[in-house]
């Protein structure tokens, strides 16, 4: 390192010795010694930063990216009770059943399975068999809650109850849970940070085809009110997400916690509203891997 240096400074003087033969005039600002080692230091530090932004781990089949968590609901260590896992070709899944009519062309589900809620009735009931999920959170942010949904409608009779028109059973059946969360955490959203910590219904639309679940309800002085579900976590706090069987028929694909500045990031916008399919909407590394 001293030879370096030794040989740089050997080569401004040399420089200097030129340009004074030939008349000109030596401003010594137009000149700068640079030192290798900072030019090293710096980049290790981009490196660093890259390496710290891409980083990308697995623990217990939950995926932690750098402003995301998302992951299969197989992946609980809780026990399914109600919950059943479907699985293409096998009897249930939709829709491979004559009692299932689908929208055609659209996204299956990721690894070709899903959980889907069986006890209860098509409207709803009582919190049952839940099912939680802890992780750390990899940044301090406001993350959204979402996940992709399935409202696994039967074909009926037009005329009897909850049937529309088309056939198939109404589109606002089928397609709840209930959740809550556990952790050092704040609300970003509507409702209060107490009442994130108790069970509240989690709704969306996926009629007859893979939608999202999105949408908080509850009740503010009174009122019932909607609201995204969004919390200021902290970075390398654990938190536990717990979800539990409310309609029967709800299929939940996977779980996605993710940074709301996201939804704004230039050349990759989105936005989850009614219906919007996670996979087909959201860019690709917001999903949990597929598995071979």
């Amino acid at each position: 390192m001293r030879l370096t240096k030794l040989l740089l400074c050997l080569l401004l003087v040399f420089t200097f010795s030129c340009s004074s033969s030939s008349g000109g005039e030596i401003n010594p600002d137009d000149y700068q010694i640079v030192d290798p080692e900072e030019e090293n230091d710096d980049e290790e530090t981009e490196e660093e930063e890259e390496e710290e932004q891409q980083e990308v781990t697995t623990v217990d089949g939950i995926k932690i990216g750098p402003d995301y968590v998302v992951f299969e609901p197989e992946v609980t260590k809780s026990d399914l009770g109600l919950w059943v896992l479907r699985k293409k070709g096998e009897a249930g899944y939709y829709p491979d059943t004559d009692k299932f009519k689908t929208t055609a062309g659209e996204i299956p589900a990721l690894n070709d399975n899903y959980l889907e809620f069986t006890g209860n009735n098509l409207n709803g009931g009582a919190a049952k068999s839940p099912l939680t999920y802890t992780f750390v959170c990899p940044k301090t942010a406001k993350f959204r809650l979402t996940m992709r949904m399935l409202q696994t409608l039967e074909a009926c009779t037009p005329g009897t109850e909850h049937c529309a028109n088309d056939g198939y059973e109404k589109g606002d059946k089928r397609n709840d849970l209930w959740f809550k969360l556990e952790g050092d955490f704040t609300t970003a959203s509507a409702f209060a940070t107490e009442e994130l910590k108790k069970n509240h219904k989690f709704w969306g639309r996926g009629v007859r085809k893979w939608g999202s679940i999105h949408k908080m309800e509850g009740h503010i002085n009174g009122s019932k009110r909607h609201s995204d579900v969004v919390v200021n976590f902290k970075k390398g706090e654990e938190y536990t997400l717990t979800i539990s069987g409310r309609a029967q028929g709800c299929g939940i694909d996977y779980i996605l916690f993710y940074d709301k500045d996201l939804e704004a990031k230039e050349g990759s916008e989105f936005t989850v509203e009614t219906h919007t399919d996670l996979m087909a909407a959201l860019p690709e590394h917001l999903r949990p891997d597929i598995i071979d």
